[in-house]
């Protein structure tokens, strides 16, 4: 089987170690409608997780895109779209990066951690905005 025929072994080999950002294409619709189907999302391996945070997780050998939360020492990760279920994690997994922006056909990027013109600290944003 070739790497083009397995994701997650492709991913292994090209994106999970190098620490600059790279691209990814959003499959599905389980992060709609902020995430539409076929997006590009730019991923930040680099990038500490937290509460709220929009990540792309290794867990049970599959790779994840969700929305990051800590509920009462629980770590959850959340579709978007509420006909999925959520995942609670053990900890046993592996963060491969927060998502800091993406970029929609005939769109404007948006991005998700940007500067705030008072504090000059970064902040996130759970709706994309444009720079």
């Amino acid at each position: 089987m070739s790497t083009l025929d397995d994701p997650k072994a492709l991913f292994q080999n090209t994106c999970s170690t190098n620490s600059e950002p790279y691209a990814l294409q959003n499959i599905g619709d389980m992060m709609s409608p902020e995430f539409i189907e076929n997006c590009i999302i730019i991923v930040d391996p680099s990038m500490p997780i937290h509460h709220r945070a929009y990540v792309i997780i290794d867990f049970n050998d599959e790779l994840y895109f969700r929305q990051y939360f800590e509920v009462n020492g629980s770590k959850i990760l959340k579709c978007l779209n509420p006909s999925y279920d959520d995942i609670e994690l053990d900890n046993d997994f592996d963060v491969r990066g927060c998502i800091i922006q993406q970029k929609q056909r005939k769109q404007k990027s948006l991005h998700y951690y940007l500067h705030n013109k008072i504090t000059g600290e970064i902040e996130f944003n759970t709706q994309g905005k444009e720079k």
